[in-house]
């Protein structure tokens, strides 16, 4: 069978027959780093992967803009994984070159793009209770940021993190925390923490592109005092690894 139809074969078996566990498993496949900075003017960097399942599976990886419902035939992006499909025995390390095409793309901030590990088990005939009982494959997708970092930006991200800059406004939604990131960088925001007090009001994070903004709902039963004054905040830095930062609400 030629790699275009095992890719489509195994593409059928994710998309339509298996089951999706990505919020309550934990992914058997695991990456040495959960994100992938890749440096402009680089034609590769790599990932290495290891199965920590104790059985072996078949692994698929294609790099997209991150929508929940992209399939390897459907992806378009400028950096593409090799290999595509392969099988990984238990414990076993896989090295996933990922190779820049060559399409041009925006020097004056980072892009981003998703590298998608989709494993599947081998089924399991002996748990069949008789012919009849439909067999069904649990499947794992995995998902995580690729950052196409362009040369001579103007500042390093630990500097740029300092440049976040917060503010209270309303709109038909209710209150919103706004987040203003006037850098070339995106800044993946675990947490944040409204007021002065030991105890500050806590707001879920999220992604805040490049020269752009992004609002967070703020809890409307909260008192004003508790949304006043300082902002604390976490993010996460080129290895994944949480920093601390502050900021004064404006």
């Amino acid at each position: 069978m030629s790699s275009r139809r095992w890719r489509r074969s195994l593409c059928g078996l994710l998309c339509a027959g298996g089951l999706l566990f990505g919020a309550v498993a934990q992914a058997g496949v695991t990456a040495e780093r959960t994100r992938v900075i890749f440096p402009a003017g680089a034609s590769e960097t790599s990932l290495r992967l290891v199965n920590l399942n104790g059985y072996p599976v078949m692994v698929q990886t294609w790099i997209d803009n991150g929508a929940l419902d992209s399939t390897p035939d459907k992806a378009v992006a400028p950096i593409m994984p090799l290999p595509p499909m392969f099988r990984m025995l238990p414990a076993e390390h896989q090295t996933l070159r990922l190779v820049f095409t060559g399409d041009a793309l925006p020097a004056d901030r980072e892009s981003l793009y998703w590298l998608n590990i989709y494993e599947v088990p081998p089924s399991d005939s002996g748990k069949m209770t008789s012919p009849e009982q439909p067999r069904v494959l649990v499947t794992m997708r995995t998902q995580m940021k690729v950052f196409y970092r362009p040369k001579n930006l103007p500042v390093s991200p630990d500097q740029a993190v300092s440049q976040l800059r917060f503010g209270l406004r309303k709109d038909a939604a209710g209150e919103q925390l706004h987040v203003d990131n006037p850098t070339p960088y995106y800044f993946t925001l675990t947490t944040v923490g409204l007021g002065n007090g030991p105890s500050p009001l806590a707001i879920p994070g999220g992604l805040v592109p490049p020269f752009a903004g992004l609002d967070l709902p703020v809890d409307p039963r909260a008192q004003p005092a508790a949304v006043n004054g300082k902002v604390r905040f976490v993010w996460l830095d080129d290895d994944g690894n949480a920093q601390t930062g502050q900021a004064q609400l404006q």
